[in-house]
């Protein structure tokens, strides 16, 4: 075996002639040239939800994962739950996993009665119990996890993670609120001639205890519809404000616009989303809720979990509906919907909707199969090293209405998957800062990934090329690329790379420099 101060020498060696290579191959001046074709990814996780990142798929292509059943998380039956409990947010903040969701008061026959705000708390994301806060009178009694009482619609929060947030405002939030304004104020509205939505503003310094911010509206309502469903809100690290995602009705389809602030309280004029696979600000699907959130391992990745919106698309016979005993809202059977997966990037007003299949499939039973179920809610948490969790509603406008847990592998939306018979993915010419290539992965026990680092014009670089890489086999959250001399891969920083993976029976979920 050769000593360690002689592989040292060879290491350094190589490092030379690949330092030597580069600098022949790619002059300053063609750098120069060349860098408004090169993503700056910095030490950014990259996952394949969008085709951001993809340069060339050879053999190999794009598979979205469903989420996997994981159990009831929640049962709506507590004092001011119903068949129309919905609209969920988890949020997790160090230890403790919060959830929202919407319950209500006193309906009358054929109404939504009074709505409040629910809360539930958990230490793992996966057992969760309702606190007795004992905050607001229901029916004479305390006894009940009520945080607001008679709230107007749709109660969004989020924990403001922006430097400098005083701490009794580190939670905030949006409610939708109605208020008289003149109609010329009223763009295309379908409401009464003088309603308009707004959106007011809410704090805590606990999460569970909130006052309204101030009595003026932070957001006026803009389009028609507007803000009539829950509102995606947070502060984005990527873009260094807040940005919100808002539901309004465009040409007879629910959809989605965007807007942000520096302060929370004075916002830009919301912008009409568009969508890739129209190209418009037409969705082809209705989207009845967007649920876009940052994702906590990629924030420069929005991930957005919408409850799609089939009107008049019916599935259960009449006697079918009958044996579920439906509220008698709006819908009933007559409308099905299932969860989709779209993305989007800070500062763009495009959704990608490249997965047009159902992320969130109704499943087995005629109760998944009516008005306003299956709809995902807001907050993608972990809730082990190697998992992620999401929350749907379930039986929505039935007595049996409950909230279930969905998992994922860690970054497991979507992966490179490769067949038995070999494939490969080519990275578009990207610029990266780190000293070492980390992924995510899966492969077959006769399968396996080797991964070459290429200049930009396609070139391996000595001792980073294909046939340096030992297969790599097995199943890891995390695993740092070695080549045979070495795993430093800090000579390339900051230069245009592109990255080859050559893959058998595999899946790539992620990967990032550090």
């Amino acid at each position: 075996m050769k000593s360690n101060n002689t592989r040292n020498k060879l290491h350094a060696l190589m490092l030379m002639k690949t330092c030597a290579a580069l600098a022949i191959v790619l002059p300053l001046s063609m750098m120069a040239e060349t860098t408004g074709q090169v993503l700056d990814i910095k030490s950014e996780r990259q996952l394949f939800v969008d085709k951001y990142i993809v340069g060339n798929l050879t053999d190999a292509r794009l598979k979205m994962h469903e989420p996997r059943p994981a159990g009831v998380a929640l049962r709506y039956d507590g004092p001011t739950e119903d068949e129309y409990c919905n609209f969920t947010y988890v949020l997790k903040d160090g230890g403790v996993f919060r959830m929202y969701y919407r319950g209500r008061v006193a309906p009358k026959k054929g109404d939504v009665g009074d709505q409040t705000t629910c809360y539930a708390e958990s230490r793992d994301g996966i057992n969760w119990k309702k606190r007795n806060l004992g905050l607001v009178e229901v029916d004479g009694s305390r006894n009940n996890n009520v945080i607001l009482e008679r709230a107007e619609h749709n109660f969004c929060p989020f924990i403001d993670t922006r430097p400098g947030v005083p701490a009794s405002e580190r939670y905030k939030a949006v409610m939708s609120h109605g208020a008289k304004v003149p109609l010329r104020d009223v763009v295309a509205s379908k409401r009464k001639p003088e309603q308009r939505v707004d959106l007011r503003a809410f704090v805590s310094a606990d999460g569970i205890r909130w006052r309204l911010l101030r009595e003026e509206s932070i957001v006026h309502g803009q389009f028609n519809d507007n803000f009539d469903g829950p509102t995606a809100i947070f502060w984005s690290e990527a873009e260094q404000c807040y940005v919100l995602y808002a539901r309004h009705y465009e040409e007879k389809k629910r959809s989605m616009a965007r807007a942000t602030s520096k302060d929370f309280l004075t916002w830009t004029p919301q912008v009409m989303m568009t969508y890739s696979d129209t190209g418009t600000t037409i969705p082809s699907v209705e989207f009845y809720t967007n649920q876009t959130t940052p994702y906590f391992r990629a924030p420069q990745i929005y991930i957005a979990l919408p409850a799609s919106y089939h009107e008049n698309r019916r599935v259960l016979t009449e006697s079918e509906e009958g044996l579920l005993e439906l509220g008698t809202l709006a819908g009933r059977a007559d409308y099905i919907s299932d969860g989709l997966l779209l993305t989007t990037r800070p500062g763009t007003t495009r959704y990608d909707f490249v997965f047009r299949e159902s992320f969130v499939r109704p499943g087995i039973g005629i109760s998944h199969w009516v008005s306003r179920t299956n709809f995902p809610g807001l907050g993608i948490v972990p809730t082990s090293p190697r998992e992620i969790s999401i929350y749907v509603q379930r039986n929505t406008e039935q007595k049996s209405g409950y909230l279930e847990r969905l998992t994922l592998r860690t970054d497991g939306f979507v992966s490179v998957n490769a067949p038995y018979d070999g494939g490969e993915f080519l990275t578009k010419t990207i610029r990266f800062k780190g000293e070492a290539l980390e992924m995510n992965y899966a492969t077959g026990a006769g399968g396996s990934i080797r991964v070459e680092i290429q200049d930009e014009n396609g070139a391996p670089l000595p001792g980073y090329s294909i046939k340096d890489c030992p297969e790599i086999i097995g199943d890891q959250i995390t695993r740092i690329v070695s080549w045979k001399f070495s795993s430093n891969v800090s000579p390339f920083a900051g230069r245009p790379v592109r990255l080859r993976f050559v893959m058998r029976d595999a899946d790539l979920y992620s990967f990032r420099f550090r």
